[in-house]
């Protein structure tokens, strides 16, 4: 039987972002919930082919692949761009990028077996991420029953955010929401 984790969340704030969402300084407790998650999930399965999907964007979905890989879980990253035009809009946060999530996510793109990533190769003016959402969950679908994970605030978004997918994978079985606010307590 066989199982597949999809993860959607939050990017990592730009410095000065006027409201907070996903700062920084969570992303550490993100991780630590992240993996509590996926532990959670493998020890309450008896599925014995368990893959992840996600895109591969700065904060959420980089910790998600870092931590299914760790727990033993191969994962397909989905791009709605080629990756040095995702890097752009997705990844690099700053010139200095304290995080290093430029280079954790070509550490990730290179690491995975082309037959487990893909570029859709759309054009800003595609709705890319909604298609990249649903053409996550449509891969994850196929490979088997769907558990979402979602580091998400709560609050709506735009089309192919996170509260989008949280809302398409609701058919799929009741998302496990990591809300931001939550890590606070957990630094």
């Amino acid at each position: 039987m066989s199982a597949s984790l999809v993860f959607s969340g939050h990017m990592i704030d730009e410095p000065g972002r006027p409201e907070p969402r996903f700062p920084a300084e969570l992303a550490r407790a993100a991780r630590q919930r992240i993996r509590e998650a996926i532990n959670t999930f493998l020890k309450s399965r008896s599925e014995t082919q368990v893959l992840g999907f996600a895109s591969g964007a700065r904060g959420g979905d980089i910790l998600f692949h870092e931590e299914c890989r760790a727990a033993g879980i191969a994962t397909m990253i989905v791009l709605p761009f080629a990756p040095e035009a995702f890097i752009l809009t997705s990844v690099e946060l700053t010139k200095s990028d304290q995080g290093r999530w430029k280079q954790r996510f070509r550490k990730l793109w290179c690491e995975t077996p082309e037959t487990m990533r893909e570029d859709m190769g759309l054009s800003r003016d595609d709705a890319p991420y909604e298609r990249c959402n649903r053409r996550l969950m449509e891969l994850a679908k196929a490979h088997g029953k769907v558990h979402l994970i979602a580091l998400w605030d709560g609050n709506p978004g735009k089309p192919g955010g996170t509260a989008d997918m949280v809302a398409h994978a609701d058919a799929a079985g009741k998302p496990e929401i990591i809300a931001p606010e939550g890590l606070k307590q957990r630094r």
